[in-house]
């Protein structure tokens, strides 16, 4: 059955590969939303990696566009950040919670981040969640309403970074904008 698109800006991605990659995996995406409640797990953890994946272009960008810098970050932070290795998805949560890069998004987010890793991190069919009162069966874990949280928490930390975090005018984006599941 279709599924409800938006499309959302990629202006916020400085390497091509990884957006080319965003670009394809968000079609996944798409393709997994439509089969259904069936591949809900798939689903959440298909937005996991997408979400660290775009996130971790802000600090690519702050590593390596130190000519072209990154808007909204100040130029202190953005030095700071440059030296750092970030590269797992709790760091980049942490870090972007130390320099208040989405501090706009609410001062829930770092914990609906977090929360959305652990679901990411369940991909080990034989580990345990570690998320307070959500059950061992996964059927039951990645249910419906939590498919939805993740859909909206993908849109809504997609749409920020490219509105917070673009690529200056001109330069823009060079792949092309991701097309991603609204509901």
């Amino acid at each position: 059955m279709p599924v409800k698109t938006i499309e959302i800006q990629s202006n916020f991605i400085g390497d091509f590969k990884v957006g080319d990659n965003l670009v394809y995996n968000s079609s996944l995406l798409c393709k997994l939303a439509e089969a259904g409640s069936v591949y809900n797990k798939l689903i959440v953890v298909q937005i996991g990696s997408i979400i660290e994946a775009a996130l971790s272009q802000i600090f690519y960008r702050a590593r390596s566009f130190t000519r072209e810098g990154v808007p909204n970050i100040l130029e202190a932070d953005r030095a700071e950040i440059e030296k750092k290795t970030v590269e797992k998805f709790a760091v980049i949560i942490d870090v972007s919670k130390k320099y208040k890069l989405l501090d706009d998004l609410g001062a829930d987010v770092y914990d609906e981040l977090h929360k959305l890793r652990k679901y990411r991190n369940k991909v080990h069919i034989q580990a345990e969640f570690d998320i307070a009162s959500v059950p061992r069966d996964e059927e039951k874990a990645y249910s419906d309403i939590v498919r939805s949280w993740a859909f909206g928490l993908n849109v809504k930390i997609l749409e920020f970074l490219g509105k917070k975090y673009p690529r200056p005018e001109g330069l823009g984006s060079f792949v092309q904008n991701l097309t991603v599941p609204s509901c």
